[in-house]
């Protein structure tokens, strides 16, 4: 019998803050200009947005906001430090949302984390989830896709409706405009919409999204030649608790590619805050072929499981791309988990535990630029829906 040894990395933990009474959002961005990116986190409770600077962790207060959920950076004005989008007033939540509930904006960056970052508006989006900055119905200037989790009508409608799904482009006057034009808007294509990862870009460079839904797993853009939004379907996700929790299909999703194996994958967590980990590989023909890897723990009295983000990249630096599973807790279903391919196509892969600290989302980047990628996590901790024990922001450091 032939033995494959499979060498996981170790990683180093450091807290960077610890007794969090907040803890949703993290995400790795360099607003100093200083070469190294620094950790942006955020809360849904208290709502204070933080910067810590790297090196030295220093903490810096960008924004106090109500119940910020998602960011993403980009240069906007021009001054080579990158400024900041957010979704924002989200509403009591995706059950309870009112018409009116949800805004985007941007804050402008001061040239010091310190200083002060002014808020604009860019528009009002009931159930804004996810944003990410690109080039999505057109291949010239930054444009800004606003996911929404459920539809506009708000309440128990809105669950029932597909999410609006909607592209902003920067105005010219940017620094007075009330607020962004609206270049496209999807309203028929996925509903209960928790997450995203890129997925390549068509032949003009328009970005490919692959969408995490009620739907399943769907590959999704723009076609410029019929002027409308694509969603192909490669896989409907987890089917087998509907009629217990009332979710199916997938939560959260990345995108993974193994050369060796000449294979593509797509790892996800299924289904709503599910418990469930699979795997999607691609056959080359129709949907990918689905493999259930993990189900930690029943779901919850509100249907959901630990379950809440995935990344995929290349930590081993063999050229092969792993996955990293966050799971917000309780224990002993809590951490974060790591995945390495051995035979994709026959479902095989090999798991190690890489933390144990509650894990809402996590983010990747080489912080202290040893060439090899680390990843950092923050606890789940949100009064009134879910309290990790001792939350923490923490960096974990690759050492090979």
């Amino acid at each position: 019998m032939e033995v494959t040894m499979v060498r996981v990395p170790r990683f180093d933990r450091e807290v960077i803050a610890d007794g969090l009474t907040d803890g949703y959002w993290i995400q790795a961005v360099d607003l100093d200009g200083s070469g190294r990116p620094g950790l942006l986190t955020s809360g849904l409770a208290e709502g204070v947005v933080r910067w810590y600077a790297n090196p030295g962790w220093t903490e810096h207060t960008i924004a106090e906001l109500t119940q910020p959920v998602a960011f993403d950076a980009a240069d906007l004005t021009g001054d080579g430090l990158p400024d900041l989008v957010v979704c924002h007033d989200y509403g009591e939540s995706m059950y309870a949302h009112k018409p009116d509930d949800g805004l985007v904006s941007w804050l402008r960056n001061p040239g010091s984390p310190s200083g002060h970052w002014e808020r604009r508006r860019i528009g009002q989006l009931v159930s804004a989830h996810r944003l990410r900055f690109g080039h999505y119905t057109g291949t010239e200037g930054l444009q800004l896709l606003a996911l929404p989790v459920v539809g506009g009508a708000g309440g128990r409608a809105g669950m029932e409706q597909p999410a609006n799904i909607t592209v902003y482009e920067p105005p010219a006057d940017l620094l007075t405009a009330e607020e962004w034009p609206v270049a496209a808007v999807d309203d028929g294509s996925f509903g209960i919409l928790h997450d995203y990862t890129r997925f390549g870009a068509d032949p003009d460079g328009r970005e490919r999204l692959l969408v995490a839904s009620r739907e399943g797993l769907s590959a999704y853009g723009w076609d410029a030649r019929a002027a409308d939004w694509t969603a192909t379907r490669i896989g409907a996700g987890e089917q087998g608790q509907r009629d217990r929790t009332g979710f199916a299909g997938s939560s959260s999703v990345a995108a993974g590619a193994l050369p060796s194996q000449g294979l593509r994958y797509a790892a996800a967590l299924e289904p709503f805050h599910g418990n469930t980990v699979a795997v999607y590989t691609d056959t080359g023909a129709g949907p990918w072929e689905r493999t259930v890897l993990d189900v930690y723990g029943d779901p919850n009295e509100a249907g959901e499981g630990p379950g809440h983000h995935v990344v995929a990249a290349d930590f081993d630096g063999d050229g092969e791309d792993e996955f990293l599973v966050a799971l917000r807790g309780p224990e002993p279903w809590q951490g974060v988990f790591y995945y390495k391919a051995i035979d994709a196509a026959a479902g095989l892969w090999v798991k190690r535990r890489v933390s144990r600290d509650s894990a809402a989302r996590i983010a990747v980047a080489d912080f202290n630029g040893d060439g090899r990628l680390d990843f950092a996590t923050i606890g789940y901790c949100t009064p009134g829906y879910f309290l990790a024990d001792d939350p923490t922001v923490a960096v974990f450091h690759n050492l090979g």
